[in-house]
């Protein structure tokens, strides 16, 4: 998979304010763990938001091939964005690995790395494979097109509302946990007002009502351990969309629960749809099995606020 011109060590890109500062609490202990694996590293730490992008870009137009990411959700994403964001190399040329750093660390949950770090740094050494689908996401801010690329969840609506109001709320503490996600939850409800949404999936089924949100999913996990999407593989080359059309407020605090089991599927509100795929790239991912592999660069509905 590695051209052996391009056998470069690891690089690790450490967020040493993930977990609430946990990953620089931790980092001696993790460099320590890497250590005794005997697995050829070398560290760089992020300094700001976005750095993590900026930093596998380089490395890669450097010629390094593994990229080790020591952090949470935020730092996962940020490296796979830097990898799909580049021209140098095709995605598949690149092996990510990734050392879960803190408890609320959703993308993990589906794929299966452990938290322990002695865990998760032993399935490196062993090099266990995994393809992994990636999506691309187009969006309109201050009149520009970005684009951006995610692994996990994309969450519009009420989902993203609540999601930057616990962000803003949790910056200068130790951590945004379970609960702090919880008050936004029921806080940010009093706020909200459904907005009405057509999409278009593949381009031929068409869906027009009220929305209170909408995910579009390659793993289950989202918001510190909510399973808005049970249906999602990884690896399947399609993207599970969850839509949340026609409920009223009091019926989705009632069912808040049931968002951490899966159930919330069973909701009359809730509708589940699957999306195809369409571009041979991927994500090349260390994790706890291995013999899996798909296609990736999911191609995402089209959706439209009226």
């Amino acid at each position: 998979m590695i051209d052996p011109k391009y056998d470069k060590p690891w690089l690790a890109i450490m967020n040493p304010v993930s977990g609430g500062n946990q990953a620089k609490k931790d980092r001696k202990k993790i460099l320590e763990v890497i250590d005794s694996h005997k697995i050829k590293y070398e560290l760089m730490e992020t300094q700001q938001p976005a750095h993590a992008i900026e930093i596998t870009r380089r490395a890669i137009q450097e010629g390094y091939r593994k990229i080790m990411g020591i952090g949470g959700d935020g730092t996962m994403n940020e490296i796979v964005h830097g990898i799909f964001s580049q021209n140098e190399v095709p995605s598949t040329d690149i092996v990510f690995s990734f050392i879960p750093v803190g408890t609320g660390i959703d993308w993990v949950r589906t794929i299966g790395i452990p938290s322990d770090y002695v865990e998760a740094v032993r399935n490196i050494k062993i090099g266990n494979y995994f393809f992994q689908d990636v999506a691309e996401v187009s969006y309109q801010q201050d009149g520009q097109t970005h684009k951006r690329f995610f692994a996990n969840i994309a969450g519009m609506g009420y989902d993203a509302y609540v999601a930057k109001a616990a962000n803003e709320k949790s910056k200068g503490r130790k951590r945004m946990g379970k609960l702090t996600y919880l008050f936004q939850l029921f806080r940010c409800m009093m706020k909200y007002k459904l907005t009405k949404v057509k999409v278009t999936i593949d381009h031929a089924t068409e869906i027009e009502d009220q929305m209170f949100s909408l995910n579009v999913s390659i793993c289950k996990f989202n918001g510190n351990g909510m399973m808005q999407a049970p249906n999602a593989i990884p690896d399947d080359g399609l993207l599970d969309i969850t839509l949340y059309h026609g409920a009223s407020k009091l019926q989705m605090l009632s069912s808040t629960s049931k968002l951490y089991d899966g159930s919330i599927a069973e909701k009359s509100f809730v509708l589940l749809l699957h999306m195809s795929g369409w571009s041979p790239n991927r994500l090349s991912c260390l994790k706890q099995m291995a013999n899996h592999w798909a296609l990736a660069l999911l191609n995402l509905a089209y959706i439209t606020a009226h």
